[in-house]
């Protein structure tokens, strides 16, 4: 540092005594010149014993990405690029695609108005992946949604425009096993077991001839599910179907398994036995009775006292209501105190009836065939209703009959027998087996 200063120095003598005759603004000129370099130097300096910092020259390199590394399978053409991101609270589609390179004013439009691509604007949510390939001038090349269980929603361009296709879910198939115990409420600690909602509302339905959820669950009660589920495009668990399940209800242990043969698949106990019910405990999940099957009721609107031919199922307003067998819609529409009613033909003589509605099942009409869990409409408190129930009634041969009573029906799958039954039991065993082991924990395994 020492040299510097005196060589800056010296500098400054010399530029000062170069010429005897120079005036005094020449001097003072040549004293600014002096001065200005001893600052440049004096700069130099400071760069020099600052740490941490260099002022050498280093050649700058572009650094270039393969952004396809991580995207599975899926190869580019030939001058496009794939990206994968998710949706943001507050995302639309057209910043989403933004965001991820695309600016195709005409892809967004195809979206909109396409009856599949616009399922997309339906089931955006936080969180949810999307992945596209575009051109490097921001055209859309194509993108991939998923689309639940019912697979992946694919965009592509084409030559003469867009189009939009639903295919299936990957190969790599996998058997999910968990268990829980409830303190609260069935899916509380469904959830606190990682199972998905549509898992935990099979199996509601799988055991709904032998348990009435929302009055027969106790804490304590535990349940055991093995189900299958298939991993997507986006490595995603979509579950599927349950294989096995097991439900301790107050201390009784009640168990089904999945089986299929040529005439299809069903569910049935471990021994062969057929579990599905010919008719449902109740339409609706969850539900408490207000009012039961009574020869006489007080009407809390007629004010008189008179005879309750169904039962009443109080549930929030737009609950789903599922038909509780197989059956052919009669009637659904508008009558009198029922409100929005629909009545269901079911075989032997049975009819169903559910009143009160505050909507239909979109497209359900009479004379259209239904399956059992079927949805066929929504809870309301229309007609005469002091709040939101269903009114539900069970007729056999055109009179009304307890709907919890002995006389309805409750099994209809056929028991398994001689060689059928051996080839059930040697299918079923390896479920049956996962069941037992999960009992004390919960894991996930490839098949």
């Amino acid at each position: 540092m020492n040299s510097l200063k005196q060589r800056a120095q010296a500098l400054k003598r010399w530029i000062l005594t170069q010429n005897s005759t120079i005036d005094t603004t020449d001097a003072r000129r040549s004293g600014q010149v002096a001065t200005l370099l001893m600052m440049v130097f004096g700069v130099a300096m400071a760069f020099g014993m600052t740490p941490g910092v260099s002022v050498q020259t280093v050649p700058l390199a572009p650094v270039i990405e393969d952004m396809t590394a991580n995207l599975g399978t899926a190869t580019p053409t030939p001058g496009t690029f794939i990206q994968q991101d998710q949706i943001r609270s507050g995302d639309t589609l057209a910043a989403l695609l933004f965001r991820m390179g695309v600016s195709d004013q005409a892809a967004l439009d195809f979206i909109a108005s396409d009856p599949k691509a616009r399922v997309i604007y339906q089931h955006m949510a936080p969180g949810k992946p999307i992945r596209v390939e575009h051109a490097a001038n921001g055209d859309l090349v194509s993108l991939r949604f998923p689309y639940g269980d019912k697979g992946t929603l694919v965009v592509s361009r084409t030559l003469s425009g867009f189009s939009s296709s639903l295919v299936g879910e990957g190969d790599l198939r996998r058997i999910i096993q968990a268990n829980g115990t409830i303190h609260s409420s069935l899916f509380a600690a469904a959830d606190s077991a990682g199972i998905p909602d549509s898992v935990t509302h099979q199996l509601t339905r799988l055991f709904s001839t032998d348990i009435d959820f929302h009055n027969d669950l106790r804490s304590g009660d535990t349940f055991s599910v093995v189900y299958e589920a298939t991993q997507n495009d986006f490595d995603q668990l979509v579950p599927g179907k349950i294989l096995a399940a097991e439900f301790v209800n107050k201390g009784v242990t009640i168990r089904r398994v999945y089986y299929e043969n040529a005439e299809g698949g069903d569910y049935y106990t471990p021994d062969g036995h057929g579990s599905k019910a010919s008719f449902l405990r109740s339409p609706i999940e969850f539900s408490r009775i207000t009012s039961g099957f009574s020869a006489a009721r007080f009407h809390p609107i007629l004010k008189t006292w008179r005879a309750h031919k169904g039962i009443d199922l109080a549930a929030p307003k737009g609950t789903p209501i599922v038909a509780v067998a197989n059956a052919t819609v009669t009637y659904a529409g508008w009558r009198n105190g029922y409100g929005n009613m629909i009545e269901l033909h079911h075989a032997n003589g049975i009819d169903t009836v559910y009143g009160h509605l505050s909507a239909f099942a979109g497209g359900l009409h009479s004379g259209e065939k239904i399956h059992q869990g079927d949805l066929i409409g929504y809870v309301g408190m229309t007609g005469w209703a002091t709040g939101p129930h269903l009114h539900y009634e069970f007729k056999i041969n055109g009179v009304q009959h307890d709907p919890l009573g002995p006389e309805v029906p409750r099994f209809a799958s056929t028991n398994l027998t001689g060689h059928a039954r051996t080839q059930f039991l040697s299918a079923t065993a390896p479920y049956l087996k996962q069941l037992d082991a999960v009992r004390g924990s919960a894991f996930a395994s490839f098949e």
